[in-house]
């Protein structure tokens, strides 16, 4: 149990109903939480014993994660690592680094996946709360990072579109080829990947189908739709897209292997998660194939 784990550990912890924590670092003048913002982190996820599920730590070289905070324990409100964990935080200030300790029905509950998770398993999770940040400090940051790409990567005539979404011409349409307009029929090949050229998500084998949409009205990212809708029949492209107007937050939910094991026990409708982590600009390379 959680109380003798605490005690054979020597571990001082405070109990907040059936969750137990204890202060590692405090900053009593640092910024409090409120539900919608968008916050930093690093983490460890571990069992008891010590071995780790998930963690991304200071050390590594890597950058915090970033998310958006919901206090809430409702999973399909909550796409944290894990669900309570984001409630349990709701008390941290930036600057504070907290352990907590959750039993199995706070935590994964009866969820078990051979060699990363076992079965009723008691958590152990570390919380460094690193800063809050503004949206438009985000967006700053990630038109920043767009802007590098496109310079890296030679792209540099790239047309600056509506809500820092940039749009470069790679082959021209057809001459007098139909123009993408609100309320045509479009049907498009494409790839997307992340910046760093991680694929998630492509149209482009021998059999697969053309996507299909109605332009205005697509129901896809709306980075996505602004992009195309600069472009016409056989026309090719590539559309960089800023975070909050691709997919957000994403699933941060669980591990990548986690998130995978889920979709295909179908209690997620999408495995996009395991690729996209939150707030990540992305690239779509397209082709519009057809204009009606």
């Amino acid at each position: 149990t959680i109380e003798a784990y605490l005690a054979n550990n020597g571990i001082n912890a405070t109990q907040e109903g059936n969750i137990y924590y204890q202060i590692l670092t405090e900053n009593t003048s640092g910024d409090s939480l409120a539900t919608g913002d968008i916050i930093r982190i690093y983490y460890q996820i571990a069992v008891l014993d010590g071995a780790v599920i998930d963690e991304r730590l200071a050390d590594s070289g890597e950058p915090p994660v970033t998310y958006r905070f919901i206090s809430s324990t409702d999973p399909l409100e909550n796409n944290l690592i894990l669900p309570v964990l984001d409630f349990s935080i709701a008390t941290m200030r930036t600057g504070e680094e907290y352990e907590f300790y959750l039993p199995s029905a706070f935590a994964y509950g009866a969820y078990s996946l051979e060699n990363a998770v076992p079965e009723s398993a008691i958590i152990r999770a570390r919380v460094q709360l690193v800063e809050i940040v503004t949206e438009d400090q985000l967006r700053a940051e990630e038109d920043q990072i767009i802007k590098n790409y496109l310079t890296d990567n030679g792209l540099t005539d790239a047309d600056s579109l509506t809500n820092g979404v940039y749009y470069v011409q790679t082959e021209e349409g057809e001459t007098d080829g139909p123009e993408v307009a609100n309320g045509r029929v479009v049907q498009v090949r494409y790839t997307g990947t992340l910046l760093d050229g991680t694929e998630f998500d492509s149209n482009t084998d021998s059999g697969d189908e053309l996507l299909r949409f109605t332009a205005g009205n697509s129901g896809l990212i709306s980075g996505f739709d602004i992009g195309v809708s600069q472009m016409k029949q056989g026309e090719k492209g590539t559309i960089i897209i800023p975070s909050l107007f691709a997919y957000g937050q994403s699933q941060l939910a669980f591990p990548s292997e986690i998130l995978l094991d889920l979709f295909q026990r179908g209690a997620i409708n999408s495995p996009l998660g395991v690729e996209i982590p939150p707030f990540t600009p992305l690239r779509f390379d397209i082709e519009v194939v057809t204009v009606n």
